[in-house]
This record gives C-alpha cells, structure tokens and sequence, in this order.
C-alpha cells in the first residue's frame, strides 16, 4: 500500500479503519463482501475520513493480526482465509488484511 493509494481513498474495494473495533461485526461485512465479489483490502490504522495514517504500537500490531485471523476464520463458513501483512507507510506500521475472491463450489452428491 503505497501513500498514493491511500491518498485516493476507499473504493469499492479498498476499505480503511482506523483502529481496530471491538466487535468484528463492523468489518466482517466487509470481509464477507469482498470474499463474494472481485476480493479486497481492508487497511487497518488509517482514518477513513481523513486518510491520515494512525498506524499501531509495534508492541499491539501482533496481537492485533491475531484478533483479525480469529474473527475471519471464526465466522465465516465455507472459511476465508485473509491474506495479513503488516506494511510501514510514513514511520507509521499498518494492518493490511486482503480477502482473494471467494471459489464457488459445486454441490457433489
């Protein structure tokens, strides 16, 4: 995630949070919604109104993946697997957690 991109701003697929929420519920619509269409980005520790980068405490970030990892695999069936990586955008380290099109499978009797 480059400086640019967060410069122009959330799209159809590209999702920003400022921090973490206590309850997934508030991104995990998101993460749904991108596994049932083209796939997506939420991008953790930048203000979506502002665009500011507010990043994490290095000692939190870790923990914090954790939190994100759960939350999908605990509530999505058939599972999502996100793609979780941590990335420094102005000194400032950020959560990117990116969700690949969802397989539509076939019903096999």
């Amino acid at each position: 995630m480059t400086i640019e991109e967060i410069l122009a701003g959330e799209s159809k697929n590209v999702e920003f949070k400022e921090g973490l929420p206590e309850k997934s519920i508030k991104y995990m619509k998101s993460v749904v919604a991108f596994a049932n269409g083209n796939g997506g980005k939420i991008i953790f520790g930048i203000a979506d109104k502002t665009r500011e980068v507010v990043g994490f405490d290095k000692e939190d970030v870790f923990q914090k993946m954790d939190a994100i990892a759960n939350a999908v695999s605990d509530s999505c069936e058939p599972a999502i697997i996100p793609d979780i990586t941590l990335q420094t955008v102005d000194g400032k380290t950020i959560i990117v957690v990116e969700i690949s099109e969802g397989r539509l499978f076939e019903n096999q009797e």
